[in-house]
């Protein structure tokens, strides 16, 4: 069946206040818990070779065939889908990005985002505004990561989207950033590799320590080994709260610090601080909040932090640089990239 080339914006008059607030702002969510179920099912994989038959696609994902036509028809008036003649589909670009093998792809952030551990908790963010606590405690009795320990699916869910997210910054990071002058890189709660697996790609010279718990870092040496650096990587279990590996010329810190508040935040910079050379220096590549009224999508980002984390928080470059100075650091400068993370650069104190 021939796709007709259509436009994922479509002409059309101005919407009215009303019509955007209850069209495009207050359903939103449930545009998102959508695209979240055509990615945990795998419908952009089915589509990935060409337009399919609705029966076709709810035969290869397992999904009922009239009730993911209707979703499928939803996400086709926002440009993920496109409906074609006799419930037929096709991908668009933009649900190209909810597949499994192609460069940058969301499915993993897409899915955590619908999953209930993730969902419910925004439920309560009512709750959370009007008494300042974090929802997910509330809503799960534990703190997000404590919950995470003990429900290994999702904790896996989690730990997935996390490398998507470090893979899908990893190319605007090593463009603004030259990671060539240095020899050894420690990547502090790193995951499975997928920030600094791309860093050691490309500068062949450079060796890593990745640094993780040991239930992330278990997954950790065959992704090395099929990106084909685990000869200059060596993998490294523990609790960044009591001590990281000694010997590193960098420590990255990537998504980690606006997981907790100032004073975790201090202990994890201050651990870092102990293991370092007074020549070496720290990175954190994070989201740096403008400290004015310009619109940036880390204040939506702040208000996640303040959903499911206990303190948690997206910071402004005067606040990095306190939660710094009170480790033993100094902010150097902030590296802007062109993807949505910043790199905060830090030295110790004793360097002049």
């Amino acid at each position: 069946m021939a796709v007709e080339e259509t436009s994922l914006v479509a002409a059309a008059p101005a919407q009215s206040p009303l019509a955007a607030m209850m069209g495009q702002l207050v359903r939103g969510t449930h545009v998102s818990q959508a695209i979240s179920v055509m990615a945990r099912l795998g419908v952009a994989d089915v589509l990935a070779d060409g337009p399919q038959p609705v029966a076709e696609i709810a035969r290869q994902v397992g999904a009922h065939d009239s009730a993911l036509y209707r979703m499928l028809r939803a996400l086709g008036d926002v440009g993920v889908v496109t409906e074609l003649d006799d419930r037929w589909f096709a991908l668009t670009p933009l649900g190209a990005l909810l597949r499994s093998d192609v460069p940058g792809s969301l499915r993993a952030w897409a899915t955590m985002i619908g999953m209930p551990f993730h969902r419910y908790s925004w439920t309560d963010l009512y709750e959370t505004v009007r008494t300042g606590e974090p929802a997910f405690d509330r809503v799960y009795g534990t703190q997000f990561f404590d919950y995470l320990a003990e429900h290994p699916e999702d904790a896996a869910i989690f730990d997935t989207a996390m490398v998507a997210i470090s893979t899908n910054e990893a190319a605007s990071i090593i463009e603004a950033y030259d990671f060539g002058r240095f020899g050894t890189i420690v990547d502090v709660g790193g995951g499975r590799g997928g920030l600094l697996t791309p860093i050691l790609s490309a500068n062949p010279h450079l060796r890593g320590v990745l640094f993780d718990t040991p239930t992330v870092v278990s997954g950790a040496p065959g992704e090395l080994s099929r990106a084909g650096v685990s000869n200059r990587c060596r993998v490294v279990s523990g609790d960044f709260f009591d001590s990281v590996p000694e010997g590193g010329d960098a420590y990255l810190l990537s998504n980690v610090i606006h997981s907790w508040d100032d004073d975790q935040a201090v202990t994890i910079l201050r651990t870092c601080r102990a293991a370092m050379a007074d020549t070496a220096c720290l990175l954190i590549a994070e989201t740096v909040l403008p400290q004015g009224r310009q619109p940036s999508p880390a204040k939506l980002a702040d208000v996640g932090m303040l959903v499911l984390s206990t303190g948690g928080r997206e910071r402004t470059e005067a606040e990095f640089r306190a939660v710094l100075d009170r480790a033993g650091l100094r902010l150097v400068r902030i590296v802007p990239s062109s993807g949505r993370f910043d790199l905060v650069e830090a030295v110790p104190h004793a360097r002049s």
